[in-house]
């Protein structure tokens, strides 16, 4: 479909860690001084993103500047100045990224399943000076985004997180893209379906071992693939795959294309960089698309055995240690864009959201990594650039939600388009808690 009716999926995924609390703390998400955005895999070059963008934007008033690094290399790529508050930056193909399969922050056939020295990318600000980074991406039938954690980031134990693949189409598959941030690292990937078939170069089910162990180096990459078309084990046997390292790395994953419908072959781009397991919560809030119930859920997975798993204060189930569960859209508060759900458990857990973009388009699905909401959500996020933007096209669309402590006056949170102070609907408060609310 045409990508400016596709803007409120990106938006929204951009701005769901804005959350505005009663704690004066650093912020969880991703306000910081060095990002690293591992590459991740497309089925084929150009079938889910051509154009690319790195947004950055800061509430540094002061100029400064930032350095863009490739993979391995001690020599920027890039280096962008002038960067504050009113004036963000983009790195695209008109000053070094390029489009499709790039390399950089997506990976040909020939790359997939090696150790690369010269893929993904680290950000820096010499100064120390902290920044936002966000990257995007879109072709003319699909787009997405995808936002850096920051330091967040960091972490030395994840699950492989993401959206089942169970569309019908020969353009859907599923990456982890890994990123050391140390010499010496050993990652080991295990704990997936043993029928699951990952590529290695130009074969497509090329790796099929039960588990990976992969050593890194500082700025080294790896990117494991799972091509939903290669084994039935591909829709889902990833999901929840144990990633351990003996020292920090940055993950992203997702689903390039990804579609939910068996009987379908609507897809579309659904990443994000999630945080390690010592990042994790027990209490999430969720705010609803624009789908139905088939496209609007949470996906929970499992990082200890045993986990209960509530939906405002009702059971969905217990899972183990890298199981998922997908907790139906019908306890969202209703039915409608905005609405919201409270899901608690009782250890633990990776949230994820599929989410809809564009109302009756299943192809405008997407996926958000969700934080937990605790004290480590941010109480300001300043400023988000080019929010009309994807990869230079321009959007009739967009939003943004927010989620609030419930002890936080209406009148205290402030939102501003341009400097304007946008008006606030009636927010919504989600069953089962009394503690927050969403806008």
């Amino acid at each position: 479909m045409n990508i400016l009716n596709r803007k409120l999926f990106t938006v929204l995924k951009m701005l769901l860690f804005l959350g505005v609390t009663l704690f004066s703390v650093q912020s969880y998400a991703q306000l910081d001084s060095e990002h690293y955005l591992p590459p991740l895999k497309q089925v084929s070059n150009n079938q889910g993103i051509v154009q690319q963008a790195v947004y950055f934007s800061t509430p540094e008033t002061t100029p400064f500047s930032i350095e863009i690094y490739r993979g391995t290399s001690t020599t920027p790529l890039l280096t962008i100045t002038g960067l504050s508050k009113g004036n963000g930056k983009i790195f695209d193909n008109s000053n070094g990224l390029g489009n499709g399969d790039n390399n950089i922050t997506l990976l040909t056939n020939a790359n997939t399943g090696k150790v690369l020295t010269n893929a993904g990318l680290r950000i820096i600000s010499p100064s120390g000076k902290k920044f936002y980074v966000n990257y995007r991406g879109r072709s003319s039938a699909q787009a997405g985004s995808l936002t850096s954690k920051g330091s967040k980031a960091k972490g030395v134990d994840f699950r492989w997180g993401g959206i089942p693949n169970r569309a019908r189409n020969t353009n859907l598959t599923t990456s982890l893209g890994m990123m050391a941030t140390e010499d010496g690292t050993v990652v080991t990937v295990s704990g997936y379906d043993p029928n699951c078939k990952f590529r290695l170069g130009t074969a497509r089910g090329g790796i099929t071992a039960d588990s990976q162990t992969i050593t890194l180096n500082k700025g080294e990459t790896f990117v494991l693939e799972a091509a939903k078309n290669e084994t039935t084990a591909n829709i889902d046997g990833w999901l929840g795959s144990k990633i351990h390292a003996t020292k920090p790395i940055v993950i992203s994953n997702g689903g390039l294309n990804v579609g939910i419908r068996s009987t379908s072959g609507n897809r579309d781009v659904g990443i994000d960089q999630p945080v390690g397991v010592a990042s994790l919560g027990r209490e999430y809030v969720f705010v609803r698309g624009l789908g139905s119930n088939e496209t609007e859920f949470p996906i929970i997975v499992a990082t200890q055995n045993n986990t209960d798993v509530f939906a405002g204060n009702t059971k969905i189930g217990t899972i183990n240690d890298g199981d998922y569960i997908e907790i139906p859209g019908s306890y969202y508060s209703s039915g409608n864009a905005g609405a919201s759900m409270f899901v608690t458990t009782s250890k633990e857990v990776y949230a994820y959201q599929c989410l809809q973009g564009a109302t009756n388009k299943i192809q405008t699905i997407g996926m958000n990594f969700i934080a937990p909401v605790n004290c480590l959500l941010p109480n300001l996020m300043d400023e988000i650039s080019d929010i009309d933007k994807i990869a230079g096209a321009n959007s009739n669309i967009s939003a943004i939600t927010i989620i609030a402590s419930s002890l936080t006056a209406d009148a205290n949170i402030v939102v501003r388009e341009n400097g304007v102070r946008v008006a606030l609907p009636t927010p919504t408060v989600p069953a089962g808690t009394s503690d927050w609310k969403t806008f």
